[in-house]
């Protein structure tokens, strides 16, 4: 909800001392409980003799695995969070949006379920977080933002998750962080069918089949999913009208088909062949704002389809491969009226996108190793901008208008070409060091240069660790940002990112059965030359080529934006493991300051302070039960206040939001059955992700999961 500034002024800012206060008792304790574990960790382990063999952790650093990976290695030094296969097994039915927010440290903005749902890492901004698929950028070259809502988990083998700007080896864009998506094959030769079939509120269902069959050579898995909602939840109206009344969400339904092939075929046991296909469909309605009248309707369609090749080899000091992808994706969006007398509207879009990548790494030394990466990339991108021209639809009262006049498809092509090295050097037992550079150019104009910097420190073998690195990373404009009808600005400048984080990590087993592990991050980020829309007083013939009449306001991407974003974060994890029984509880808790840093003009307001959408508060916590085949999670996530305008004189209410699921896995021959029961948003919560898009109130959901 929003609350306006000058009507509430003293509210306001008891408010502020409020949430000042509650903050300061927050990160205290928070940091307090980090550093009380880590001390504690030092303590215990200093107090025990190092096992044999174990004085040498860091060299499993150097040790590739003896299996197919297709995700870029990261910088040595770099914050990197890693998804455990439990959690994605919990999320199967539901998208990567609904995971990362409730489990990790990244933001997710959605504006409901089915609906655009964009991350941000530490403070940045949507443009400024990549997505790679098995090492390759599947980020919209068009939009530069990826649709969280629109990727199932159930396709995510492995899914880890990169901090700041260090992921540099799989090129520029990755300003605030990137996610990583990979697809891992099996090698035990068996064959596997899993089925399952999900129904709740709102006729929300989901259906997914997974098929994987081989030999010790040969893996393959087939995968199809489609989920569908008419998403008619009800919630509570505050914005229309002087009293709050209840009512049920319109034009919010949607449908989506994804199937997956993959192939994999070891061709000996240090080579290894890989083909895989992904195909998605997706068609949703976009619902209006409260308090806009629904008038008007609008429609998505969009296609996705994205095909990999790679070839992986494993030396006993040398590491070579070699990838090619395609990828395509296509936009329809419409836009209609009740009232016959406006024109219907909409226009395509569509981008095809070809990679191909060498990448050698070989270990000189015992402690040296050293890599080399070339990449290519090429994207072509049509957008087009039209209004419906059948003559039957611009008859109104019997008399025929003219249709308007379709300006041709407008057609970009991209070349970018990187080149990155990269050197890992293990100076002592217990420190190593690792740098990179990369040069890439884009359209072969003069190259810029990146480099990710850092090291890790092994305080107390397989105990304690500290991880530590500075980084330089850029996002160049996307191809909306530059050629958009009408608005386009062809000198909108690269957006720029230096990053400096350092991570203590530490694990701890007591009592036998009990472990305790946790991590507490410090960073701090500048980006300067940020991209925003803002309106410019320019034809919109002048602004971007497209049609238009006399002058107007018309909004262009400009560089109006420098930040310094900071923070702490703090993961902690307490598991207990028995032979029946396992029981884990995970907390994780951020504090984001990010504000701009400089004024852009005299009367600028944004001075010092936080970006709209990022809250400086956001904690979770999960707590995961089983008892032979009866399984319990229930999770809690709190997301604090964020301002939704740049000075600050609008925010939203923090909410918090409660989710369980419970089920049961028994056998019965050789068929597994596991009916499960879920439970969202289980009090009830009224919360807005985006304001003016109410989020659904709660909800049911009952699936049954067969495997043979």
């Amino acid at each position: 909800m929003m609350t306006d500034k000058e009507g509430n002024r003293t509210g306001l800012s008891s408010e502020t001392r409020v949430c000042k206060k509650a903050f300061l008792l927050s990160f205290r304790g928070a940091f307090s409980l980090g550093l009380y574990f880590m001390l504690l960790s030092t303590s215990v382990a200093l107090s025990q003799e190092p096992e044999e063999g174990k004085g040498r952790m860091l060299d499993t650093l150097f040790v590739y695995e003896r299996y197919i990976t297709k995700e870029k290695d990261v910088q040595a030094g770099a914050k990197v969070t890693k998804i455990a296969p439990e959690l994605l097994d919990v999320y199967q039915s539901r998208s990567l949006a609904e995971l990362l927010e409730g489990n990790t440290a990244i933001h997710i903005k959605s504006m409901g379920l089915g609906a655009l749902a964009t991350a941000s890492f530490r403070g940045a901004s949507p443009q400024q977080t990549r997505v790679n698929w098995n090492g390759v950028n599947i980020t919209p070259v068009m939009a530069g933002i990826f649709d969280f809502s629109q990727m199932p988990v159930f396709f995510a083998d492995k899914l880890s998750l990169y901090y700041g700007s260090n992921d540099v080896k799989s090129g520029t864009g990755a300003v605030g962080g990137s996610i990583n998506i990979s697809n891992a094959p099996e090698w035990d030769g068996r064959t596997v069918t899993t089925l399952s079939g999900e129904y709740g509120s709102y006729n929300t269902y989901t259906a997914k089949a997974l098929v994987r069959y081989g030999t010790s050579r040969l893996s393959m898995k087939t995968r199809a999913y489609f989920q569908h909602s008419d998403n008619t939840f009800s919630y509570v109206n505050k914005v229309m009208g002087n009293e709050p009344f209840i009512e049920r969400r319109r034009d919010a339904d949607y449908s989506q088909f994804s199937a997956m092939q993959e192939v994999h075929f070891r061709i000996n046991p240090r080579s290894v062949l890989s083909a895989v296909l992904w195909y998605q469909k997706g068609d949703r309605m976009l619902p209006q704002p409260l308090g806009v009248e629904t008038t008007a309707h609008e429609d998505q369609k969009e296609d996705n389809f994205r095909a990999y090749l790679g070839w992986d080899f494993y030396g006993e000091k040398s590491r070579a491969s070699v990838k090619a992808a395609y990828i395509f994706y296509a936009m329809k969006y419409g836009k209609w009226f009740d009232n016959p007398g406006f024109d219907p509207s909409g226009t395509r879009n569509s981008s095809h996108s070809a990679h191909l990548s060498g990448d050698y790494s070989r270990r000189l030394l015992p402690n040296l190793l050293l890599g080399t990466t070339l990449t290519y990339r090429h994207d072509i991108a049509n957008a087009e901008s039209y209004r419906d021209t059948n003559p039957d639809n611009w008859k109104i009262d019997d008399i025929d208008f003219t249709p308007p006049e379709v300006e041709a498809p407008l057609l970009r092509h991209r070349d970018i070409l990187s080149w990155h090295n990269s050197i890992r050097w293990q100076a002592l037992p217990w420190l190593l060091f690792d740098g990179r550079g990369m040069l890439e150019t884009v359209d072969w104009k003069k190259p810029v240069a990146t480099y990710s910097l850092g090291l890790v420190s092994s305080i107390i073998p397989e105990r304690l660790s500290l991880r530590a690195s500075a980084s330089y990373n850029f996002r160049f404009p996307t191809l909306n940002e530059l050629y958009w009808r009408p608005g386009g600005n062809p000198d909108v400048l690269p957006e720029e990112g230096r990053s400096f984080d350092a991570t203590l990590s530490g694990s701890l087993p007591f009592l036998e059965k009990w472990i305790l592990s946790g991590e507490v991050s410090v960073y701090a980020m500048l980006i300067d030359n940020w991209i925003l829309w803002l309106p410019t007083d320019e034809s919109a013939r002048g602004g971007g080529g497209s049609v238009g009449s006399g002058n107007q306001w018309l909004w262009r991407p400009q560089n109006k934006r420098d930040v310094l974003s900071s923070g702490a974060e703090l993961t902690s994890k307490l598991e207990y493991k028995d032979r029946d029984f396992r029981g884990s509880l995970t907390f994780n808790y951020s504090y984001t300051d990010s504000h701009t840093r400089t004024k852009q003009t005299a009367d600028d307001g944004s001075l010092l302070k936080q970006i709209p959408y990022v809250p400086r508060q956001k904690w979770s916590l999960r707590l995961d039960l089983s008892y032979l085949g009866a399984f319990l999670n229930f999770q809690t996530t709190y997301v604090g206040v964020r301002f939704i305008t740049q000075d600050q004189s609008y925010f939203t209410y923090p909410y918090n939001v409660c989710n369980a699921q419970a089920g049961y896995t028994f056998r019965l021959g050789r068929v597994t059955l596991s009916p499960q029961l879920r439970a969202d948003n289980l009090f009830n919560t009224y919360y807005e992700s985006t304001q003016y898009y109410p989020m659904p109130r709660r909800n049911f959901l009952g699936s049954l999961l067969i495997k043979f």
